[in-house]
């Protein structure tokens, strides 16, 4: 962060302490709701200055209020229950209602009072029109949590019954309205409960295997899928808010026991499919079985005062599972020789049954006290622990018990979270009321590797460390925030920001024990080149093919850096009459980013000074990353009741929204330009000038010519590491050797001493190298949202509705390979599919004729750039209807969407996904 923007955060700050407001998520919709109606007499006519009281049924907790001129009166801040409200005038009977508040909910509870008569009671669900409400919502309510069947006890897994949300197929997040999954903003009792570094829920990918808050502390959960308030952000897409348990004047308790037996599971055809293909020796257990159990408590300390709750579950898994490398199995074992069977019978040896385990622990515990007069307070502690040994993932799904990676290289996910969050509200009177709310939260994610050795990868499959393990990784985050409401009239004004300080620690780095690779169709060839006997595809054995590279980590795997997050926001609920609601506000933000740690002059001046053609001839500046700058989101809604009768809804809304950048984007452009990177590697075999003298070369490498003798050309992986007098036939591909950066610049440096007049690469050592970078001009995702809908109760207890939103998302993160030249076409007969040819290397098949070209920056390999060139844009029609009785709830929808983008990754540490850099716009489509 550079001293100018640490200026702007200051100023913000004192901003914030100033008009008394911090908090994207402290405001009422993010962990409570709203009472809110019209007082009238028997006539027609508003009755002001009523008098009306609401009280939670649970913990006694009573608010009062009058009503305006117009007769409308509010509640805000109330935690989801029921509550008794009632109502009284001058010369008027009191009436009562009993009302469901729900989490980002406002209930209608409208009274018509009668001159004398008896008082009634009458009870409101919730779940009526929302005739103030200007965007769709759809809430998970505590019956719903508690009954519904839902594999895991995961309980964002419950937001794919809600339209628009379902998972993402690479991260498993949650995606609302087409958005990607690490773009969608989750918080659990208004606090932050997203993975910073990683980016979706709390867990990040390990969330997707394992729960991180016991389902049974969860009360009910709202999603708002598109259009939401000023008081939200960083979200291109919806947010989900989530409400925990607390107790109440009554003791109540729970326990369960859950199991998911082995044989009570029924495969559909994708998985039955899977189970024939594979050998009857290996037994297919597509769903294992799994045990849950746990409980909570929680009753008064104090009656009407000081309350407990308090819950714990667990989870226990043993999944069996099997090391199977398919290629293998189409191999005609009698045509191969004595070499190549011994490759083949490794390969054999290690598939191998194993156990993958999931065991996962939560629980939390919360103190919530009453002092009356609308002042609470509350306190939150939560923590979870998740350990699963032979179950490394990068987030895919698979439901195939078998893999192509051997025991060496699977290894033990564990993953931990704790947060201490508290809230406190205080009314000042009954139209300014304040929410402060402070959270300290951690995660470590610990991925430990069952070997360390050297990773071979091949067709079949792979053997060794997986190429970025062992792995640790923790962050922290304080947030501090607060709101202040203030009711006038028939306003609801609210003011807000929030400041987060988030810090992220990492030990990670790919290639750390060395990889080898070696991919081909050809199963003799390949067995060849695995072999440790001279071949007629691999003259001197293990590796000696110029199709194989050796890929080595130079760097010291350490990244350690901050990022702070601050927004303000202003908004206004104006209930323009008793039936039409007006809702705007604007909201800025901004997220500010490290400054990367440099040090390496010779690789950043190369990259400052390149030409790349992509960048129009433009070279790459690597010394900054940028801020997000300040992010304005105006933002506005109407609701409107056209008949006055609380049955109808016609709504709308409109604004720009902005998803935050997760921190893992950080790590590559943070150190990579370090003088001792953080996670940078060499590949080889290294080019060979065409000044190379191997006469001289012979002469000074004896060690190498007692392994292949005079003459021999070292541009192999087998020849390479001749050059140390290493020689690979010796070593079995379960254990492999790795070199250390001093003996990488020992094979280089032998290569140029051979090769005089050669020109030197100003990289010296890090010739070769493959860093990442980020976009001088790099924005955090905008979305543009708008959006109208309808909705009625056509019967009673049954209500039709229908909404079509349109998001138009642009700064999406795509990877860029900037250093490339402009492509060719090759010649039809060589490629009748005339895709661009770039020649970096020569493909398999090609002949020699076809030339090789070189990189705009030879002395570099990929020169990846994060860039905000990426878009998309999502259209749905959505059709609900809701009947809601005594003896059922049910809730249909049908959702028909569209969506387009040009780059699909959901957030990708590494890797390109598009055809021809130079032209983006066929990657424009469903």
């Amino acid at each position: 962060m550079t001293n100018k923007s640490k200026s702007g955060l200051l100023a913000m700050l004192v901003f914030s302490l100033l008009i008394g407001v911090t908090g994207v998520f402290a405001q009422s919709q993010a962990s409570t709701g709203q009472i809110t109606g019209v007082v009238s007499d028997s006539t027609g006519a508003v009755v002001p200055n009523a008098t009306i009281k609401a009280v939670n049924n649970s913990t006694g907790a009573e608010k009062t209020t009058t009503t305006s001129d117009a007769g409308i009166y509010q509640f805000i801040l109330l935690q989801p229950g029921t509550y008794t409200v009632s109502a009284s005038g001058s010369g008027f009977e009191e009436l009562t209602k009993e009302a469901v508040v729900n989490v980002g909910r406002t209930v209608d509870v409208n009274f018509e009072l009668g001159v004398g008569g008896v008082s009634a009671v009458v009870e409101i669900t919730g779940e009526e029109v929302q005739t103030t409400q200007s965007v769709p919502d759809a809430v998970l309510s505590d019956s719903a949590i508690s009954n519904l069947p839902i594999n895991g006890r995961r309980f964002q897994d419950l937001a794919t019954l809600t339209p628009t949300a379902q998972v993402d197929p690479q991260r498993g997040q949650i995606s609302i309205s087409g958005q990607r999954g690490i773009n969608a903003n989750i918080n659990v009792d208004g606090a932050d409960f997203n993975q910073p570094f990683f980016g979706g829920i709390r867990g990040g990918e390990r969330s997707n295997s394992a729960f991180t808050l016991p389902q049974e502390a969860v009360r009910e959960f709202n999603i708002v899928s598109a259009g939401y308030s000023a008081e939200f952000g960083r979200s291109t897409g919806g947010v989900i808010n989530v409400v925990t348990k607390s107790g109440g004047n009554s003791l109540s308790g729970s326990a369960f026991y859950l199991i998911r037996p082995e044989e009570a599971a029924r495969a559909h055809d994708y998985a039955d499919a899977i189970a024939q293909s594979l050998p009857s020796t290996i037994d297919a257990t597509l769903a294992p079985t799994q045990h849950q159990f746990g409980g909570s408590i929680g009753g008064p300390i104090v009656e009407d005062r000081w309350f407990y709750f308090g819950s714990y579950e667990q989870q226990r898994v043993r999944a069996p599972r099997q090391v199977l490398y398919r290629n293998r199995l189409d191999v005609n074992t009698g045509t191969l020789t004595p070499a190549q069977l011994d490759v083949y019978n490794l390969y054999q040896s290690l598939e191998v049954p194993f156990t993958q385990t999931n065991d996962a622990y939560a629980g939390l515990a919360r103190i919530d006290g009453n002092f009356g007069g609308g002042n609470n307070f509350n306190f939150r502690f939560n923590y979870s622990r998740n350990n699963a040994q032979n179950a490394v993932t990068t987030g895919e799904f698979s439901v195939d018990p078998t893999t192509n990676r051997s025991l060496l290289t699977n290894g033990t996910e564990k993953n931990r979270n704790y947060a201490f969050v508290g809230q406190l509200v205080s009314s000042f009177s009954a139209n300014l009321i304040n929410e402060f709310r402070g959270q300290y939260a951690r995660e470590d994610r610990p991925r430990l590797a069952n070997a360390e050795v050297a990773l071979v990868s091949s067709t079949y499959g792979d053997i060794g460390t997986r190429s970025f393990m062992p792995t640790t990784q923790f962050d922290t985050r304080i947030q501090i925030a607060d709101a202040l409401t203030y009711l006038k009239g028939n306003h609801t004004f609210k003011f807000g920001g929030d400041f987060n300080q988030i810090h992220a620690d990492q030990l990670f780095g790919f290639n750390q024990f060395g990889n080898y690779n070696i991919f081909d169709n050809n199963d003799g060839r390949l067995l060849n080149v695995l072999s440790n006997v001279p071949n007629a595809d691999a003259p001197f054995g293990r590796f000696d093919n110029t199709f194989a590279t050796f890929r080595q980590q130079i760097g010291n795997l350490e990244a350690a850096y901050t990022v702070y997050e601050v927004s303000a926001f202003a908004q206004d609920s104006w209930r323009v009459t008793p039936r039409f609601t007006v809702n705007y506000g604007l909201r800025v933000e901004q997220q500010y980013n490290p400054e990367p740690e440099l040090g390496n002059d010779a690789l950043i001046d190369i990259v400052q000074s390149a030409s790349f053609p992509i960048r129009g001839g433009r070279g790459f500046d690597p010394t900054q990353i940028v801020d997000s700058g300040w992010q304005w989101g105006p933002r506005a809604g109407f609701a409107w009741d056209p008949f006055g009768d609380g049955k109808t809804v016609v709504r709308g809304f409109a604004g720009l929204y902005y998803a935050r950048t997760p921190m893992l984007l950080l790590a590559g452009p943070f150190n990579n330009f370090r003088g001792t990177p953080g996670d940078l590697s060499i590949q080889f075999p290294f080019s060979i000038p065409g000044t190379f003298d191997q006469a001289a070369f012979d002469a000074a490498n004896p060690q190498y010519t007692a392994l292949v003798g005079f003459g021999v050309r070292p541009d192999t992986v087998y020849r390479h590491f001749a050059v140390l007098g290493i020689d690979l036939n010796q070593f079995q591909l379960t254990n492999m050797p790795g070199l250390t950066a001093g003996q990488l610049g020992d094979i280089s440096s032998a290569i140029i001493a051979a090769s005089p007049g050669a020109p030197t690469s100003p990289l010296g050592f890090f010739t070769g190298v493959q860093p990442i970078g980020f976009d001088e001009d790099y924005k955090n995702p905008k979305s543009l949202q708008f959006g109208i809908g309808l909705e009625r109760e056509v019967a009673r207890n049954l209500t039709l509705g229908f909404d079509y939103s349109h998001i138009n998302t642009v700064y999406l993160q795509r990877n860029k390979d900037i250093n490339l030249p402009v492509p060719i076409l090759l010649d039809p007969s060589l490629d009748p599919a005339q895709r661009p040819y770039f020649g970096i290397v020569r493909g398999r098949g090609l002949p020699g004729s076809v030339p090789l070209r070189q990189r705009p920056v030879p002395e570099l390999g990929s020169l990846q750039i994060r860039e905000s060139s990426g878009r998309s844009l999502y259209r749905a029609f959505t059709f609900r209807t809701r009947y809601n009785a005594s003896w059922l709830r049910l809730n249909t929808y049908y959702v028909y969407s569209t969506s387009f983008s040009d780059d699909d990754n959901e957030r990708s540490a590494g890797g390109t996904t598009y055809d021809n850099v130079f032209n983006l716009i066929p990657e424009y489509n469903y």
